[in-house]
């Protein structure tokens, strides 16, 4: 089929062997790519009930159907089942990894332990697995300088000591400034002993209309590259948005306890606050694969220790805001920190949220923790948190799994955890936008930011959510179909654009419709597959105590994340109903399942759907 190879590497580490399989055409007219692909590989290949860390789990790196071939489409998605979740969990990366990886498969699946540490080296159309005992215990940073000392044109997955030591908020980091952040996947490859991932760049796979693709191509490039209205994200990125989210009284200030805070104060982490500290390193090439260009490094000097890293808003905010510290230097090395030691910065920044405020509270002594905590604002404590997390020592070994876990062995204290179904959330408090925070609730991995945006913007005391499900559920799609495609959200493609690029590279022809329907179908076998594992959609498509507080101040105060609880469970139900999943249990139902196209998922349906019956009438 035009745009891929066609092909899926198998790693078995048990065995020491890989071999080559066909990815057929149907598999990828169904599921496309990326977040698909992986969602399906998955959902085939990991039973219910498979413990995320144990041998028999697997893992997926998926490039999207058009990752590297059009503008802005570096994204790989690295898919598992999560440690921290139990769910099927999926998280994108970008960077150079996902492109050079489609020059040689269309997934690669690592399964099975290897009884020492290893790093796979992909090349040639081939995967080679190689020591890694040299590389484990070390770094993000070393590592990706020592591999590159051999591989100098090679592009990296790698686990920092927090997925060594299987930390359920640990992650993988993309040549040490991208990362597949959530669900703490990172330690499912530790689990194997894979310490990195190595691709050289491989033969870009053919598209069907290449004079009209190309014409295309350079049209789209010219104009985000060139269009005046996305300036601001030229040249900002998202290091601006602390600003905004503050103002709309959804930024994550002090663990989400104060949503609004003033410009002042959100301007010391945002926008040319940031930019005072820009620089572009000596290695950085300028190519015309982003037509964007949103993320920049900045220098800074911190202790002493000068350092550089590619900062985003989600970081930002989640290791400053949340935490109470407004001193960019401080937040941009805890953000260079993490990436060194593997932690997801965004699951990180919130459970030391929910401990600095515990402190503030008297709800947890200085002699538990071990060592002096002021609370919010305390550089000290965050710096030395965030290595005792990833070394699983002393009080980190509580904090190493993330905030849920962390309270439940306290005994205390989950009322203040900001969390979905396990999940941290990220840096927007859904109290600032009316429906918002459904999308958290029913999202297929726990708290994302990345799985609709209702529209339009409105606050929460404004109309009923239920009004708005149908905007959430048409963004939700549209956030799939990146992540199936492998473009990036911040390169401001409409559906119409990206089903035309589509056609062309496949010489088939997709609709937008046809596009929705696969994002319909992926999100509805994660459901499946999620009851089957006894997770019960009407118990855990939920959101946590601190969301039903109204705002303080601002221009959200008041508002909490619903009007009440029964405009919550309408909105939810009116939600579960224009999925084609009943409407009191969240579950697909077997003729949804017809519909899409998906009949071989239509007796799983069933199952799912008795599991659920079978759960609330054993209660």
């Amino acid at each position: 089929m035009y745009g891929y190879h066609n092909r899926i590497a198998r790693v078995n580490l048990t065995e020491g062997k890989v071999t080559y399989e066909e990815l057929p055409d149907e598999a990828i007219r169904k599921f496309i790519g990326g977040k698909g692909l992986g969602y399906y590989l998955i959902y085939r290949e990991v039973p219910p009930g498979t413990d995320p860390l144990s041998e028999a789990n697997k893992f997926v790196f998926a490039p999207g159907g058009m990752t590297g071939l059009v503008p802005g489409s570096s994204k790989v998605i690295a898919v598992s089942k999560s440690p921290e979740t139990r769910l099927i969990s999926d998280s994108s990366g970008g960077d150079a990894f996902g492109p050079k990886l489609k020059g040689h498969f269309d997934a690669l699946i690592i399964e099975g332990k290897s009884e020492e540490p290893v790093y796979l080296y992909v090349h040639d159309g081939e995967v080679e697995i190689l020591p890694a005992e040299h590389l484990w215990g070390r770094g993000n940073y070393e590592v990706a300088k020592e591999i590159w000392k051999e591989h100098p044109k090679a592009s990296i997955a790698m686990i920092g000591p927090a997925g060594e030591k299987l930390s359920r908020i640990a992650n993988v980091v993309y040549d040490t400034e991208r990362a597949s952040g959530r669900g703490g996947l990172g330690a499912v490859l530790g689990s194997k002993k894979v310490k990195a991932v190595v691709v050289e760049p491989g033969e870009k796979p053919s598209v069907a209309n290449p004079e009209e693709f190309q014409k295309l191509w350079q049209e789209y490039y010219n104009e985000f590259s060139t269009n005046p209205k996305y300036e601001h994200t030229r040249n900002y990125g998202t290091t601006d948005a602390l600003r905004s989210s503050a103002s709309l009284g959804m930024s994550p200030a002090y663990n989400f306890s104060r949503p609004y805070i003033p410009d002042e104060l959100a301007s010391k982490l945002a926008g040319d606050e940031v930019k005072k500290y820009e620089v572009e390193p000596e290695w950085f090439v300028h190519g015309k694969s982003c037509p964007i260009k949103c993320a920049r490094y900045v220098e800074v000097e911190y202790k002493g220790r000068k350092i550089r890293v590619k900062p985003e808003y989600e970081s930002i905010a989640m290791l400053g805001a949340a935490t109470g510290v407004f001193n960019f230097p401080a937040v941009a090395y805890f953000n260079w920190l993490v990436n060194n030691l593997g932690l997801d910065s965004i699951a990180t920044g919130n459970t030391i949220a929910w401990l600095f405020e515990m402190v503030e509270k008297g709800l947890i002594s200085e002699e538990e923790i071990g060592f002096p905590v002021k609370g919010f604002g305390d550089e000290e404590a965050e710096e030395r948190l965030i290595k005792l997390m990833a070394e699983r020592k002393g009080f980190g070994a509580i904090l190493a799994d993330g905030v849920k876990r962390a309270c439940e062995r306290l005994g205390r204290g989950c009322e203040l955890a900001v969390h979905v179904k396990g999940m941290e959330a990220p840096a927007w408090d859904p109290r600032g936008r009316r429906t918002y925070a459904l999308s958290y609730a029913t999202a297929d991995v726990g708290a994302s930011h990345l799985r609709g945006w209702p529209r339009p913007h409105q606050l929460p005391n404004q109309g009923p959510a239920k009004e708005l499900v149908p905007s959430l559920i048409e963004s939700r799609d549209e956030s799939y179909i990146t992540d199936m495609l492998g473009t990036c959200k911040f390169v401001p493609y409409r559906m119409e654009d990206l089903a035309r690029l589509y056609s062309l590279v496949t010489g088939e022809e997709w609709s937008v419709e046809e596009l929705r329907k696969r994002a319909w179908g992926v999100e509805s076998i994660a459901r499946i597959h999620n009851a089957l594992d006894w997770v019960t959609p009407y118990l855990d498509d939920t959101i946590p105590p601190r969301w039903w507080e109204p705002e303080p101040d601002g221009p959200a105060k008041g508002n909490k994340a619903f009007i009440d609880y029964n405009d919550f469970l309408e909105a939810r139900k009116e939600f579960y109903r224009l999925r084609g999943w009943d409407e009191e249990l969240g579950v697909p139902l077997p003729e949804t399942m017809e519909e899409l196209g998906l009949s071989e998922f239509k007796e799983d349906a069933k199952r799912a759907l008795d599991n659920v019956v079978d759960y609330f009438s054993f209660f």
